[in-house]
């Protein structure tokens, strides 16, 4: 199933629930199918996503280059340039760790990081 970005917007508000500890992982990973219809698979990962951007770590999956940019962006509207800078790190972290796996390498996301970079 194609995420889709009103999906990725109810995800978002629900995963920023999670950062916040008004939800459980589960619980969210629930309510963001429930809201959105996005597979609760898919939505435990847009969680560990969200949670890893804003910590500047490493994550393995991923998601399509707007909902990408959506989280970047929101991140930073939300949260400031600290928790941006975090997120920038962390996606630079996934395509660096992508790039291992020789399956080919994330140019178009590596495009948006490196032109969203101050």
């Amino acid at each position: 199933m194609k995420i889709t970005m009103a999906m990725s917007k109810e995800a978002y508000n629900t995963a920023k629930k999670v950062y916040r500890r008004q939800l459980s992982r589960s619980e969210g990973k629930i309510e963001i199918h429930r809201l959105s219809g996005m597979s609760e698979g898919s939505a435990q990962a847009f969680i560990t996503i969200f949670l890893a951007m804003m910590d500047g770590e490493e994550y393995k999956r991923a998601f399509n280059n707007a909902t990408n940019r959506f989280l970047i962006e929101s991140i930073r509207e939300d949260f400031g340039e600290h928790y941006y800078l975090n997120a920038l790190n962390a996606a630079q972290k996934h395509i660096n760790y992508y790039a291992t796996l020789g399956k080919g390498n994330l140019s178009g996301f590596q495009s948006i990081i490196d032109e969203m970079r101050p």
